[in-house]
């Protein structure tokens, strides 16, 4: 239940109804003498209609002989939030106030909030969450075994109104924890039967206080928010850590689906979040920044200095990994799942009418992005050029892992997030659409070799029942039976940079093992 108060001077505060705190359970208080303490770190830039509420159920969801405390970090709101919550009554529920008056951003708030905790593990979390029962029992244990430890919960949804989740998992691995990186600096969620966190989405997230500050802390030159992510989760990989998913950590969040009530009320400069991904990727993809500046979105960025001495100069003192080490540590997402393809090809229609022009399968609104959305597949005249320097999303490369976890059961378009969709095909429909992969697939969209000489195909999609797609004309697809189907072929294939860029053992390895 929510109830009204009103502090002094009249500011309007939500608050959960007042109950008893958790309190360690039996089974668990013989080792509270040896359990880690918590600093939660709130980075609350204009959160005033739900800060009080996340704090409260942070402080009702924690053992005392667990929470140090809940570093609320203020970033120049207006009001000052503690004209809403005194800290007389805060303190009450184990805030401690750290107030910005100069706006630093959502990665500057956080850094300042981690400088003030004292506990022995840093949870950051958004300002609008609200944890579940034992939430914080992986963090202690995870980061007490292993310091290097950085342990990422399962993310659900808020209900702001009732503040109550939903969409929690019904099974054990489901739900929000991990992400992947693409080489346009975006970060895809994911899910695989390991419990390892190739990228973290940012947001939520326990680390412990010695480990985050070995490794630099947040990088000083990042404005706003985005990007921080990315550059945490390959410091942490690449300098000896590592990142795990706690499945039965819960902790609803406030996803901003575009309405008034979600919507972010603090001020993002703009370019800032851009800037903040490139910096993040020039420094640590090294010879893989090539890629990235072949996006649109970061064509700004060619020919030009991007000093990103404050982050390289931060773990300069660790003995860090390379790219292509991150890359081979994840093989399973890199390779297997075809996200560093080895070849990349155009699907051109094989017409018996030689006059007309080559027809191939292309994305029809998308560009190179992997920050996409369902789109329809059409018939466009193929590319001639052998390169590929214009973004059209023309070009394919196999994708997703089969059942076995080997590579591959789908068909992506090269530099997007979007896969032809064969989940459900139904015969006779005449249009052919993507959806973002799903590296998981098992065997969804394939090109089936017809006859011996391995260069004609049918498109075959589906994930039990397969159907065929057949070109009707000169720019109509429909799903038939496959022995109706059409005669495809691969046209103008080539190796990308992304694979061309893996040194010699490293593909030798990755084609041994494929």
């Amino acid at each position: 239940a929510i109830g009204v108060r009103k502090a002094e001077g009249g500011q309007r505060a939500l608050h959960l109804e007042k109950r008893e705190r958790v309190k360690l359970s039996e089974a668990k208080e013989h080792d509270a003498n040896n359990k880690l303490t918590i600093s939660v770190v709130l980075p609350c830039g204009f959160e005033h209609d739900y800060f009080v509420r996340t704090a409260e159920s942070i402080f009702y969801e924690t053992p005392a002989e667990v929470l140090k405390e809940i570093v609320l970090v203020d970033d120049a709101s207006e009001p000052p939030l503690k004209d809403s919550w005194p800290e007389e009554e805060a303190s009450k529920f184990g805030v401690k106030y750290v107030r910005l008056d100069k706006a630093r951003g959502l990665i500057g708030a956080k850094q300042a909030g981690a400088e003030a905790a004292t506990g022995d593990v840093i949870v950051f979390f958004d300002c609008h969450v609200k944890p579940a029962l034992d939430y914080w029992v992986p963090y202690v244990f995870a980061v007490k075994e292993n310091y290097r430890r950085v342990v990422v919960p399962t993310i659900t949804a808020l209900n702001v109104d009732t503040w109550e989740e939903f969409n929690r998992p019904t099974t054990t691995g489901g739900g929000m924890s991990k992400c992947y990186l693409t080489f346009d600096a975006e970060f895809k969620w994911t899910t695989d039967d390991t419990p390892y966190v190739p990228i973290m989405s940012g947001g939520l997230l326990a680390i412990g206080r010695k480990w985050f500050f070995e490794i630099g802390g947040y990088d000083s030159s990042m404005k706003g928010w985005g990007g921080e992510n990315l550059d945490q989760s390959l410091r942490i990989w690449t300098c000896g850590g590592e990142i795990v998913s706690a499945p039965k950590s819960y902790v609803a969040h406030m996803w901003r689906d575009g309405t008034a009530k979600t919507e972010a009320k603090y001020k993002v400069g703009a370019g800032d979040a851009i800037k903040n991904r490139a910096r993040a990727v020039k420094a640590h993809l090294g010879r893989w920044f090539e890629k990235t500046l072949t996006f649109p979105s970061f064509k700004k960025w060619r020919g030009k200095e991007l000093d990103t001495s404050s982050i390289t100069d931060a773990f300069s003192d660790l003995k860090c990994e390379n790219f292509e080490w991150y890359l081979n540590r994840f093989k399973n997402i890199y390779r297997n799942a075809g996200v560093v393809p080895r070849e990349v090809f155009q699907i051109e229609a094989i017409s018996d009418e030689t006059s007309s022009s080559p027809q191939c399968l292309e994305l029809k609104t998308m560009h190179w992005t992997n920050y996409g959305t369902m789109d329809e597949i059409v018939l466009k005249q193929c590319e001639e050029r052998l390169s590929a320097s214009e973004p059209r999303p023309i070009w394919w490369h196999k994708s997703s892992r089969l059942k076995d976890g080997s590579c591959c059961g789908s068909l992506r378009a090269w530099n997007t997030d979007q896969c032809i969709d064969g989940r459900t095909p139904k015969l006779g429909h005449t249009r052919l659409s993507s959806y973002t992969c799903d590296l998981n697939s098992g065997l969804e969209a394939f090109l089936q070799p017809i006859g011996d000489n391995g260069e004609e195909f049918s498109l075959s999609i589906g994930r039990s029942d397969h159907k065929c797609v057949a070109a009707e004309g000169d720019s109509s697809l429909i799903i038939v039976e496959c022995e109706n189907a059409s005669r495809w072929r691969k046209r103008n294939a080539f190796t990308p940079i992304e694979y061309e860029l893996l040194g010699g053992n490293s593909k030798g390895d990755w084609e041994s093992d494929s």
